[in-house]
């Protein structure tokens, strides 16, 4: 894989989650230095998580990601592979929070 260095960094975003609820949610963007390879990391698409919370978080993901993918990804890494990534939110257990973990959603 080639460096990539970021070109946009806490991007703030509206989405509609999937009830109908606009939204808030981040993105940074990544991209190689020759515009070949892009990295779009998505933070903050949960929606309040509820019943199915990877489900919800990945409907939300792809949502989000529709809005960005016809608006501001083709200014910025017109030509490039994207790959898309959604940070999930650490979990509170008992003996303190989990890490947040990246699941790719292309």
């Amino acid at each position: 894989m080639g460096r990539v260095q970021l070109v946009r960094g806490a991007h703030e975003f509206e989405y509609r989650d999937q009830q109908g609820i606009d939204r808030l949610g981040q993105a940074d963007i990544w991209a190689s230095p020759n515009g070949e390879r892009a990295v779009l990391v998505l933070k903050n698409v949960d929606g309040g998580l509820s019943g199915d919370e990877r489900g919800t978080l990945l409907d939300n993901a792809r949502r989000a990601f529709w809005m960005l993918a016809s608006s501001l990804l083709p200014f910025l890494v017109p030509q490039a592979r994207l790959e898309v990534y959604v940070l999930r939110p650490g979990e509170q257990r008992e003996d303190g929070p989990t890490k947040p973990r990246a699941l790719i959603l292309t």
